[in-house]
């Protein structure tokens, strides 16, 4: 579908005659649109149904798309938040924090879902993923102030796993 989204948006390039980034973010969103109304009967007639036993239902373009926007929005936040907190820690008079490494176990099971979960929690300032276990049931995480590891465990597996197992079971 994203494919016929680009094409979308050139076609409409094409029609307005002008070539120019705006435009083309204008035609990837009109072609977004066609595609969010029509999405039903465009799907391949031939492709087979999802069947229950996989797990999750078939996610169109269009909500697929939307939880992508809202993970990017959701790590932008995560970014800026523990920037502010590590700026608090490191600013502090009082040099009370406390690292450690932390377990935390996956419910995340392909490689694309725990390659992301590790990119964002070790963008995310304060926090590097060091190591998954050979079981892939564990990943181990370097925290730069683990007051409480319920908490951080808590905080992995609720915001951080679970946004990334919407995109990538």
């Amino acid at each position: 579908m994203l494919v016929l989204n680009l094409m979308l948006a050139i076609v409409w390039m094409v029609l307005q005659t002008s070539f120019t980034w705006p435009d083309f973010v204008v035609g990837m969103g009109v072609g977004f649109a066609i595609i969010g109304l029509s999405e039903g009967a465009l799907r391949w007639q031939g492709s087979p149904a999802p069947s229950p036993a996989a797990g999750r239902a078939h996610v169109g373009y269009v909500a697929f798309t939307l939880r992508v926007l809202g993970f990017i929005w959701f790590v932008i936040v995560a970014i800026v938040r523990s920037n502010l907190e590590v700026a608090r820690i490191v600013l502090s008079p009082r040099h009370d924090f406390r690292p450690g490494i932390v377990g935390v176990p996956l419910d995340v099971r392909s490689d694309a879902g725990i390659t992301l979960l590790a990119i964002v929690v070790t963008i995310t300032p304060g926090t590097v993923a060091l190591d998954v276990s050979s079981d892939r049931q564990t990943m181990y995480i370097h925290a730069m102030d683990v007051r409480d590891v319920a908490a951080l465990r808590s905080e992995i597996k609720d915001e951080f796993e679970r946004r990334v197992m919407e995109i990538f079971p």
